[in-house]
């Protein structure tokens, strides 16, 4: 298993060690002896004790949203439930901001839960006889918030979700996406540290759910809560992950960013996993950028440009401030027009309106973008500086690759099932 630990010197929030989950009257006896190493299948034959967690052990940091993904069974939803103890673990720390909570007491445990974590569930758990408002406010008025104090802060994380003037409606007149937007909602109103999310949207529609993935995102760039988020759906990890934790039996098998599951798979379990996986759904612009054979710079006058152009054998380059600020394109063309007319400014001859993309767009983001441009696309960091450039090339022939990997993927299924067809009539 790869290592949990972020490499980044970032603050840990939660560090789960050493957690183990049985169901059983032996369990402890079990994780004491050497069969801690037998298979769910053995151990339930044997002894009648269900193993839903087996000594895990990963750190999140402040701010992470960390999806935890699985197929049915593989104890992904009883982990997140013993992290806040809403099922008892059988061994192992859980510690949230360096304190282990499984020495705490009730009264203790409650205040975590009500102070400083929100759990978000796939079935939205709304009052169905309170209004949007009521349902939002709800964690507030519990902790014993006045009511003026809490309305208000209820309004403002509704506003946040995209549901401002349903405040007064029930959740029956509003849609499951909607729905989920109040849970959501309900959730922020605490202004909790951390959130955790179990399989929050695999209960809507597929567009629906894309959207409050969408949202998701939004919010956490705005709020950039801890997020532990359980999911079986690869592309939702994919697209929502900081990092990523898969299990098995009650396992984790491999932590890593999505990049790193897709290209580097710990096992062939994982890899059989992520094989329909699109690479152009976790490539970045920063993955496949390149540097430049040459760059032009403010200061230099249209002649030297010409002149390093015509060495290099190009016709374009980008032209960068002192700072290393992206300025545009300068291509040959309108650079030879501004010698023949005697401009001195290299700014003269920029192409209008450049594209730029950020490291971190999605190769299936930059698919529009190369198809519009035939010079390579600028990657420029949050302050407009050049890092580097992605050549059109690059990202359509990612695309070619993809769809050609899709056609035969599509077409040896088409196959099968004409040979299954015909073994079948030769058995008549």
């Amino acid at each position: 298993m790869k290592n949990g630990n972020l490499s980044q010197n970032g603050e840990v929030c939660i560090e789960v060690s050493g957690l183990w989950k049985v169901f059983g009257s032996d369990a402890k006896e079990i994780i004491n002896s050497e069969k801690r190493t037998a298979s769910k299948e053995s151990l339930l034959e044997e002894t009648g004790c269900v193993l839903a967690v087996r000594d895990v052990s990963f750190q999140v940091n402040r701010g992470e949203l960390f999806v935890i993904m699985g197929l049915s069974g593989s104890g992904k939803s009883t982990l997140i439930r013993c992290i806040l103890r809403l099922i008892e673990p059988t061994a192992g720390k859980v510690l949230i901001d360096g304190e282990d909570i499984c020495g705490y007491k009730s009264k203790r445990l409650i205040e975590l839960r009500r102070h400083t974590t929100g759990m978000i569930f796939q079935y939205f758990g709304l009052f169905p006889h309170r209004s949007v408002l009521d349902n939002v406010a709800y964690g507030l008025k519990v902790r014993g918030v006045a009511r003026e104090e809490r309305y208000a802060r209820a309004r403002e994380v509704i506003a946040k979700v995209g549901l401002k003037e349903w405040e007064s409606y029930p959740p029956s007149a509003l849609s499951g996406g909607m729905q989920q937007r109040v849970g959501i909602a309900r959730a922020l109103a605490t202004d909790p540290e951390i959130l955790l999310m179990d399989e929050p949207f695999s209960g809507l529609d597929p567009l629906i759910r894309r959207q409050m993935q969408d949202e998701l995102l939004n919010i956490q760039a705005e709020v950039q809560k801890t997020i532990l988020f359980v999911t079986h759906d690869l592309d939702e990890a994919l697209k929502l992950g900081n990092r990523i934790a898969i299990m098995r039996d009650g396992g984790i098998i491999q932590i890593g960013t999505p990049e790193e599951v897709i290209t580097t798979p710990s096992d062939a379990y994982v890899r059989e996993f992520v094989q329909d996986a699109s690479p152009a759904k976790v490539l970045t612009a920063g993955n496949i950028m390149e540097q430049p054979n040459i760059l032009l710079y403010e200061w230099q006058g249209p002649k030297a440009a010409l002149h390093i152009l015509g060495t290099t054998g190009l016709d374009n380059a980008f032209l960068v401030a002192r700072t290393g600020k992206l300025l545009g394109l300068v291509t040959l063309k309108r650079l030879v027009e501004l010698v023949q007319k005697g401009g001195s400014s290299l700014g003269e001859a920029l192409e209008p309106d450049p594209l730029t993309c950020t490291p971190d767009m999605l190769l299936e983001d930059l698919f529009p973008l190369a198809a519009s441009t035939e010079y390579p696309i600028p990657v420029v960091d949050d302050e407009g500086k050049f890092v580097g450039e992605v050549y059109t090339s690059t990202v359509l022939g990612s695309m070619i690759r993809e769809k050609t990997e899709e056609a035969e993927a599509e077409a040896a299924k088409v196959e099968a099932g004409e040979v299954a067809a015909e073994e079948t009539k030769t058995d008549v």
